[in-house]
């Protein structure tokens, strides 16, 4: 999207004008920014550049944003900024920022737009919806999103429940984060949040460093001082300087690693492999709680070896409990029923294998260890390219606690991935490292209101989806816990694009940064999109995506949004410190759209609106402001009076963080609180999973024919499909694997001046050996080529990645999307990662690390107009302009 600056600074200016043609943009935009500020004026918000918040203090001053610095106030950052936060004003006055709705006028790719009214758009994409419902079926509608920036991510899924679509991704997803959500959610109820991750879960216990009760922290594929720096970063050097132990495992020496008591440059895609090294190791040498582990887990249940379901009281006497597990009392020698929480009278076996009435059961214990049985730490090093006595070393540090495992994105994206969560859920669940002292499973009393508030109206609108569309969900049978998110499989989506079957998909609507860039084996996704009827890209500023699209549709910078971050035991405000343009907040554009397809006869999208008919969900709403203002109703105020008291206090700190929450006595049943899971223990042994895949539960609203194949209830290893020890090595002999950087997140951020400056490329990390022997000098632009395709990336030599291994992160180059290669062909990792089958049985998760490829020097140097000195980004710089007119609209809130 070509503009020069004196385009920008007029366009700047006549904003009040612009405005003032669009019926739509009444109740859809903050107000403008106030012209003549005699002072400057300190703004309180919260940064969304990455999954932080960070507390921010924006000053502004005649109606701009000026400075940035970090707010003191929000504990877990405590005043530090990190490069990605404080590069929020360039974001925000970037001369390419989307500015107004535009639909194409040339051919796709072409890059040639008018400007369009925000009723002109919205009844334009309305129409279009309508008519392929009507022709094809509302499954042809499909919606996407992605995380980064974007508070409002379950907004298309709400969107597309109400359409009756059952039809939308994100690429992360499968790929990121679910795995855990869904994992620990089902092993011991901690909901979504509850999953060990520094990143979006946050691992609190280890923001009270002080107390030194955490003696080891295990960072297990993720890099807390890459993508969390003013957080997770900062946290994990001061439980070090408090005296904690820390453990990486990570094939990158990433500075947490040069920090580490143990650095494990693990292998990619072998994680599960080391677990089950770890689990052995434990129970051979009894380092387990055998009392937590006896009381608090089900592996003294038996389990019927030939069903793999555990033994109810109703399978062992008639007229039994369903309920009412059952254990081997050493005692009688017998099978008793186990009445919740334990009964003294009984001495359940942990061990052992029993012949129950002709049937042979094992205890969950009994099969774990033999799950694990094979996996020596010899075996664990030959598999994990790693030294025996260090991962010896390294498990003992762990023992030695109190500990937790902070696992980050690394472990989700190959087919093992719920598998590795499972494995570090049975690791600090065996240990008994579970809601006391020093641990990171812990759940905190929010009286239920952090999820409610920080979700707003994004959530889904599950019963709104049919059965029959249910059950067409993409990949959606047998990948069963995709229902946890609520959405479809990017693969099947893809191979329905291209062969048309089970059914065409004609529309999709985009919600994010570079879909491009983040898709695995990009060239079949871009390939594909030229089947789609129709394309609508919402966004910040043009991408590759954008390129394609039909029509474009600009959104809020976090600088000029509202919404409730909460953070601890505190709910804070994101607010507007100003606002440009026409641009508007997400949720009000699928408002918008559910508005006019409800106008066009679709009953779902008028009902919508209706709070008797979405609850217990919140219904659609007019303007952003009624929105915002219905969620903090929970605390009993408008969105007006919540900005200006918060941060408002949940819970004071010693009730909303307390231990042992399972040993709370229930006063409804007068027994032990437990966890929210069907035994109301830990459910180490996933009998759940087995459920999942048979019908859907716990996450379906209607009942759903099984997978092909039961989902295994126990971690379990897969070599790689693409694999070192595989013939494929002889043509692609290293193992490529991704990671965070500390300017970027996820596709974001390409386009800022300052980080382009810091981070002008992509490298490719290569071990010196390797280096030789394929021909690398320091410097050098290669080639990287997997059986999918080639890209570019400047070498790197370096240690810090074990020979064998590369490491490559994605990239996308705005400054080349009007060009053949619309800017993501030349240095972009997800052209070689691996989106075909084998996937993970319960997510679906493909292979975005973890695959072969070769690399060998690029006599052509670096791709064709790409940006690498700091002169070249100087297009990019905002520029000072005269001062914004005062502007006041009615109704003026949905732009927050």
């Amino acid at each position: 999207m070509k503009i020069n600056r004196r385009d920008f600074l007029k366009t700047t200016a006549v904003t009040a004008g612009v405005i003032a043609t669009s019926g739509l943009t009444e109740g859809a935009l903050v107000k403008a920014a106030h012209a003549a500020e005699p002072q400057t004026r300190v703004v309180k918000t919260n940064c969304r550049n990455c999954t932080g918040d960070c507390g921010v203090l924006a000053h502004v001053r005649d109606g701009r944003v000026i400075k940035l610095e970090g707010n003191p106030e929000f504990e877990r950052s405590e005043g530090a900024l990190c490069t990605k936060g404080l590069s929020g004003i360039q974001a925000l006055y970037h001369p390419n920022r989307l500015k107004y709705p535009m639909e194409r006028v040339g051919a796709r790719g072409e890059n040639k737009w008018k400007r369009i009214s925000w009723d002109e758009a919205i009844d334009k994409i309305a129409q279009k919806l309508m008519e392929v419902r009507k022709k094809y079926g509302a499954e042809a509608v499909l919606g996407s999103t992605g995380g980064g920036g974007n508070p409002n991510f379950f907004s298309v899924g709400r969107f597309l429940d109400t359409f009756d679509s059952p039809n939308w991704f994100e690429p992360g997803a499968a790929q990121c984060y679910m795995p855990r959500t869904l994992t620990f959610m089902m092993m011991c109820g901690m909901g979504i949040g509850g999953a060990p991750s520094l990143g979006d879960s946050s691992c609190l216990e280890a923001y009270f460093y002080r107390e030194k009760t955490m003696r080891c922290f295990v960072i297990w594929g993720t890099a807390p001082s890459y993508h969390g720096p003013s957080q997770a970063g900062r946290v994990i050097a001061e439980i070090r300087a408090y005296g904690a132990k820390t453990v990486v495992i990570d094939p990158r020496f990433t500075p947490d690693a040069s920090k580490a008591d143990i650095w494990l440059p693990i292998r990619p895609g072998t994680d599960v492999a080391l677990q089950l090294a770890w689990i052995r190791y434990i129970i051979d040498k009894k380092h387990y709680d055998s009392d937590f582990v006896l009381r608090w887990t089900n592996l003294p249940f038996l389990v019927n070896t030939k069903t793999k379901m555990a033994m109810r009281e109703s399978d062992l006497k008639s007229g039994g409990d369903k309920d009412t597990f059952v254990v081997w009392d050493a005692k009688t020698k017998s099978a008793k029923a186990m009445q919740y929480p334990y009964d003294e009278k009984l001495s359940p076996a942990l061990e052992g294998r029993y012949t129950v009435n002709g049937i042979e059961y094992k205890t969950g214990f009994q099969l774990l260890k033999e799950r694990a049985e094979p996996w020596t730490l010899k075996r664990a090093g030959e598999t994990c390219w790693l030294n025996p006595d260090d991962i010896e070393r390294a498990i003992k540090l762990y023992v030695a606690g109190p500990a937790g495992i902070g696992l980050g994105v690394a472990t989700d994206q190959n087919p093992n991935s719920t598998q590795a969560a499972q494995g570090v859920g049975v690791l600090d669940m065996i240990m008994g490292n579970v809601e006391k002292p020093g641990t990171v499973l812990q759940r905190y009393n929010d009286k239920g209101l952090a999820g409610q508030l920080t979700a707003g109206t994004s959530t889904p609108l599950a019963h709104f989806l049919s059965e029959k569309q249910l059950n067409k969900r993409l990949g959606g049978i047998e990948h069963k816990g995709m229902l946890h998110w609520w959405t479809a499989h990017p693969s099947s989506i893809l191979e329905a694009i291209k062969t048309g079957k089970p059914y065409p998909l004609k529309v999709w609507i985009e919600r994010s940064g570079n879909k491009l860039g983040t898709v695995a084996n990009t060239y079949e996704w871009a390939e594909a999109m030229k089947k789609f009827e129709f394309i609508v890209h919402m966004y910040m500023y043009p991408t590759s995506f954008s390129m394609n699209a039909d029509i474009l549709l600009p959104l809020n910078e976090w600088l000029e949004s509202d919404a409730v971050v909460n953070s601890f035991n505190k709910l804070y405000a994101r607010q507007a410190a100003t606002h440009l343009f026409e641009t508007v907040n997400e949720a009000w554009v699928w408002a918008r759209i559910a508005k006019r397809c409800g106008e066009l006869g679709h009953q779902g999208c008028k009902d919508a609106f209706d709070p008797a008919k979405t609850a217990p969900e919140a219904p659609y709403y007019d303007t952003y402001e009624e929105q915002l203002s219905a969620c903090v109703s929970i605390v009993g105020m408008t969105w007006d009076e919540y900005k200006k008291r918060a941060p408002i206090e949940i819970n004071p700190m010693n009730v909303w963080r307390t231990y042992y929450n399972y040993k709370e006595i229930d006063p409804k049943t007068g027994k032990p609180r437990g966890f929210d899971t069907p035994t109301k223990k830990c459910e180490v042994y996933l009998e759940s999973f087995i459920e999942l895949g048979r019908t859907g539960k716990p996450f379906t609203t209607y009942p759903l024919p099984p997978a092909s194949k039961d989902y295994d209830p126990l971690p379990y290893f897969i070599e790689p499909e693409e694999s070192p020890n595989k013939p494929i090595a002889k043509n692609f002999p290293l193992v490529m694997t991704n990671g965070r950087l500390p300017v970027w997140h996820h596709c974001t951020l390409r386009n800022i001046p300052y980080l382009r400056e810091i981070f002008p490329v992509a490298e490719i990390w290569v071990n010196p050996v390797d280096a030789k022997k394929y021909g690398v000098s320091q410097g050098d632009w290669v080639w990287v080529e997997s059986l999918r395709g080639k890209t570019r990336a400047r070498a790197l030599l370096t240690e810090g990645i074990a020979p064998g291994v590369v490491y490559m992160e994605r990239f996308w180059n705005p400054e080349n999307i009007e060009t053949s290669t619309q800017g993501w062909k030349e240095m972009n990792v997800n052209i070689l990662s691996k989106n075909t089958p084998p996937f993970n049985d319960v997510c679906g998760t493909y292979t975005l690390r973890g695959y072969q490829v070769k690399i060998y020097k690029a006599p052509e140097g670096a791709p064709e107009g790409v940006w690498i000195k700091p002169k070249q980004f100087q297009p990019w710089m905002q520029q000072p302009s005269a001062p914004t007119p005062i502007v006041t609209l009615k109704n003026s809130s949905g732009g927050k």
